[in-house]
């Protein structure tokens, strides 16, 4: 049971089971997405997630403030760190956006 990653920049897509991280995702699929530090504190790797959100996992606190520090002025809602997001439900489609 896996979940389809599609990374629309990219035109990309990639089957993978729950536990895994976007991530590890973006680079088993050779995806151009830029990372930083990889640990959630930079922001380089933020995404916008187009669809799928519910199968992704809670957003944690490092996260919030990263993303209210590089979202300023923006809406913020359907952003997110790649690094910091794991697939957590099977059988679903998750489209992202850099």
């Amino acid at each position: 049971m896996t979940t389809r990653v599609e990374i629309i920049n990219d035109f990309l897509a990639i089957n993978v089971k729950p536990g895994t991280t976007i991530q590890d995702v973006v680079e088993a699929a050779g995806s151009a997405l830029p990372f930083g530090c990889r640990n959630g504190e930079c922001g380089t790797c933020v995404v916008e997630i187009v669809q799928g959100m519910e199968f992704l996992s809670e957003i944690n606190d490092k996260e919030k403030k990263v993303l209210k520090e590089v979202g300023v002025g923006i809406n913020t809602q359907n952003l997110r760190l790649s690094c910091q997001m794991k697939i957590v439900k099977p059988n679903g489609v998750i489209r992202i956006k850099y």
